[in-house]
């Protein structure tokens, strides 16, 4: 029998050769590429479309994880998303990810905006109302298209501003990766997902969390969700007895609050902030 050589690895598994199969042998000192792992709430999505659990110095980081794998118990598919360029089908949803800054700032000043303009009779946009789904994105897209009609989205009152800063707006400030399926504007739920099951480290356990993401990001880098008078728009439409839809549904974050965590409706007419998710 020839001679043999046996590789151990850092994992104990055992590689034998037999030295008349080896040609040559070559060390090199470059490191092998990990495979990406799944992400966990409380990851850090960065612009280049990679996630991490402990935050990367040399990355940029545009949003933090609160949902992993398809929301499919939220009424959410992957055949539904596309790609950013807005014509690719995805082929998988690795997780959810909301905006680290609201995307109504201008110039360092928070403002609020409309959902759309008051019209009487309003048949409002085709968004879903149901206040439990993650439609989200589908919901953007159905504003997206009645926009369409006025010239596409803008920050003009009557021509749907908070979907237009969710997407257009926020956009321009910070680009979302190619493999992902761009900015939108949040359903109703998702806010509240976030708040009742992904923001507070309420054991002070650390885990992974929102809350504790943001706080690793600090000022410089994130504004947190729950700050004074954060109330949000959502994508989602209230439909009233006539199936008119003058009013939209909102999400409470604001800290100064006797209760923040709750979603409620409001005319569509009213000043809100907006926060942008993203699907990867």
């Amino acid at each position: 029998m020839g001679q043999t050589m046996t590789v151990e690895t850092v994992k104990g598994e055992k590689i034998q050769y037999r030295l008349t199969d080896i040609e040559s042998v070559t060390f090199s000192e470059e490191t092998p590429e990990e495979p990406q792992q799944a992400p966990r709430i409380g990851d850090f999505l960065y612009a280049d479309g990679s996630w991490s659990t402990q935050l990367q110095s040399d990355l940029k980081p545009i949003g933090i994880v609160f949902h992993v794998g398809e929301a499919s118990a939220y009424s959410d598919r992957l055949s539904y998303y596309y790609y950013k360029d807005g014509s690719t089908p995805m082929t998988e949803i690795h997780g959810y990810a909301v905006a680290l800054h609201d995307a109504t700032v201008v110039d360092g000043v928070n403002q609020t905006v409309w959902w759309s303009a008051w019209k009487n009779n309003d048949e409002g946009a085709g968004c879903s109302t149901n206040i439990e789904d993650f439609l989200g994105y589908t919901n953007t897209r159905s504003i997206v298209s009645k926009a369409a009609s006025l010239g596409g989205l803008s920050d003009a009152d009557d021509n749907f501003p908070a979907a237009y800063y969710a997407t257009v707006a926020y956009e321009q400030k910070c680009p979302a990766p190619e493999n992902t399926s761009g900015w939108f504007l949040p359903s109703a739920y998702q806010f509240k997902y976030i708040f009742d099951r992904a923001y507070f480290d309420d054991d002070h356990s650390g885990r992974a969390c929102l809350e504790n993401s943001f706080k690793t990001l600090g000022a410089a880098q994130a504004t947190p969700l729950l700050t004074d008078d954060a109330e949000y728009w959502t994508s989602t439409e209230s439909v009233d007895s006539y199936g008119f839809s003058n009013w939209a549904y909102y999400f409470n974050f604001d800290a100064r609050s006797v209760g923040p965590g709750f979603i409620a409706n409001y005319r569509k007419n009213a000043g809100m902030r907006v926060r942008s998710m993203i699907v990867f």
